[in-house]
């Protein structure tokens, strides 16, 4: 019985192996990075031009008939992105930023505080504890 991935979970697995990698890498070098639930190599050319097609992959011709491919942005970059489709798509931002921060630790919470915040003045009601 073959085992199948939920969808879009290829495509995580290979941008993934692209974000780790040192630099752009053949599909047969993203095939390889793969130890468990191998795809076949068809599959992961087929995912990676459809990810080049939707942006998230550019490839790039190196000499003779192979390719190499390397993320568009980085994992920072995407996961920002993702946060901000996310929250523009919230039919109640408000409930949804207090839900975010509210599953923040504390050190966390501190970190967005002091990005938000200008230099040297606390928010109100929010004074360092």
């Amino acid at each position: 019985m073959t085992t199948s991935r939920n969808r879009g979970e290829l495509e995580a697995d290979l941008m993934n192996v692209l974000w780790n990698a040192s630099g752009p890498l053949t599909a047969r070098e993203v095939q390889a990075s793969f130890t468990v639930k191998v795809p076949a190599i068809t599959t992961v050319i087929t995912v990676l031009d459809r990810m080049r097609a939707k942006g998230s992959v550019v490839r790039e011709a190196t000499s003779g008939r192979s390719h190499v491919f390397s993320a568009t942005r980085s994992r920072v970059l995407d996961i920002t992105e993702t946060m901000s489709t996310a929250l523009h798509g919230a039919d109640d931002r408000t409930a949804a930023l207090l839900l975010f921060a509210g599953a923040l630790s504390e050190e966390d919470r501190q970190f967005l505080r002091a990005a938000i915040e200008p230099a040297g003045e606390p928010a109100d009601g929010l004074a360092s504890e």
